[in-house]
């Protein structure tokens, strides 16, 4: 009779680290993006900026570094989709913060994981489990106190704001969903190189029909300008796709909302604002949630001895 020996099956934790890392660095650069706007800058204009430079810096990747590919590609149309999202995502989100408090703006676009987990379900046509669906929950209440939404003022309600806050959580739900086969298909830098290329090209078609965007290349605002572009956009966002392959992307996106729970952490690194009860307790339910993401049940399984 041979022996058995069990071995035991740990969840990867190397794509939450990634999600965390590209969280912090995303939430830094909109510190550095809200000063840039106070500066003058025009918010479509960095968004553009930002696709233009990361779209450089994956091609130079691209020529040091080959990536092993599964050999099919992705319809055309999924490409786009994805391109588009990417390029439209931030768009949609300043001009929400245009129209309606930060606030507002924050929890409506990370609404993203709750279309993600919805989507996950309809397509499976099964429930979430209750691991994602409890992860879930604390991770919207935890965006929620962490924008300091319920002790704030919410301002005026704008209805068009609300459109575009909640079009920014569906375009981020939208390419955290098709990354996942970009990614496999032509690896994270590959893919990435596709999606800011669409991404480039939507944004100078916009830009030819507003001129030239010198506030982007004056002196002052140049290094910020490629520090948006390099940490806050090609780093994370590198991170981000290649998180996806290793953690799905109903877990990736709840992880994501480290964000906002992290912009509280950055003003008062950056800024030396108080953090405030409120966002120390929203940053906690976040981190609960991802721990609750992590702390997957071992499974077990018996192999036979040779």
């Amino acid at each position: 009779m041979s022996a058995s020996r069990i071995k035991t099956v740990e969840p990867t934790v190397l794509g939450l680290v990634a999600i965390g890392v590209a969280a912090a660095l995303w939430a830094v650069s909109a510190a550095v993006a809200s000063d840039l706007f106070a500066r003058g800058v025009p918010p479509l204009e960095l968004a553009a900026a930002r696709a233009g430079i990361a779209v450089l810096g994956f091609g130079l990747i691209a020529l040091v570094r080959r990536e092993a590919r599964s050999g099919a590609g992705v319809p055309a149309l999924h490409l786009i989709a994805f391109g588009l999202s990417i390029a439209l995502v931030n768009a949609a989100y300043y001009l929400a913060i245009d129209h309606l408090a930060v606030a507002v703006a924050i929890v409506l676009q990370y609404t993203a994981p709750a279309f993600v987990v919805t989507h996950t379900a309809i397509r499976a046509r099964r429930l979430p489990t209750a691991q994602v669906a409890g992860a879930l929950v604390l991770a919207l209440v935890g965006v929620v106190v962490a924008s300091e939404l319920p002790a704030g003022d919410v301002g005026d309600l704008d209805g068009l704001g609300i459109l575009f806050g909640l079009a920014s959580g569906i375009l981020f739900a939208t390419y955290t969903l098709l990354s996942e086969k970009v990614g496999a298909a032509y690896g994270p830098v590959g893919g990435m190189l596709r999606a800011f290329a669409i991404a480039t090209a939507f944004w100078i078609i916009y830009q030819s029909f507003n001129g030239w965007p010198g506030e982007l290349f004056e002196g002052a605002n140049l290094v910020p300008v490629l520090y948006v572009g390099v940490a806050g956009t090609l780093v994370p966002f590198l991170l981000y796709v290649w998180a996806i392959g290793h953690v799905v992307p109903e877990r990736a996106a709840i992880a994501a909302t480290l964000e906002p729970a992290l912009a509280g952490l950055v003003a008062f690194v950056w800024l030396d604002q108080a953090l405030s009860t409120m966002q120390i307790a929203g940053g906690v339910l976040v981190l609960a949630a991802i721990v609750m993401l992590q702390a997957k049940r071992k499974s077990r399984i018996v192999a036979p001895e040779p």
